[in-house]
């Protein structure tokens, strides 16, 4: 995993490091703990914030783009069956939302 500085910080479990903003984490040879990153990547209970956030890589990027794009064509094909069309640029979120009513529909009529 990747994660980016979100807020700038100084990290007492690696050397008192300083992290700013933008900043790749961890630096170096640091291997943060599992809890570690929880820790950062939640909001501080006292500074209020959190400080770094998990960034997907261009392989990661690809991967979930490649199957968003099988998930929308399913989805448009089975829509296609109940006679509704789609714009092309629709977002899977409202590809589902269009499918869960063309079945609804289709439930009423049944």
């Amino acid at each position: 995993m990747i994660y980016k500085v979100v807020n700038s910080f100084t990290d007492l479990e690696d050397n008192k490091t300083l992290y700013r903003v933008g900043d790749d984490y961890p630096k170096g040879d640091h291997k943060p703990s599992k809890k570690r990153i929880k820790e950062l990547s939640e909001i501080h209970p006292k500074q209020k914030r959190i400080f770094i956030e998990e960034v997907e890589d261009e392989d990661e990027k690809a991967d979930r783009e490649a199957k968003e794009s099988e998930e929308k064509n399913a989805i448009r094909t089975e829509l296609e069956s109940f006679g509704v069309s789609a714009h092309p640029n629709t977002g899977l979120e409202k590809l589902k939302e269009k499918l869960e009513e063309a079945k609804a529909e289709k439930a009423n009529k049944g």
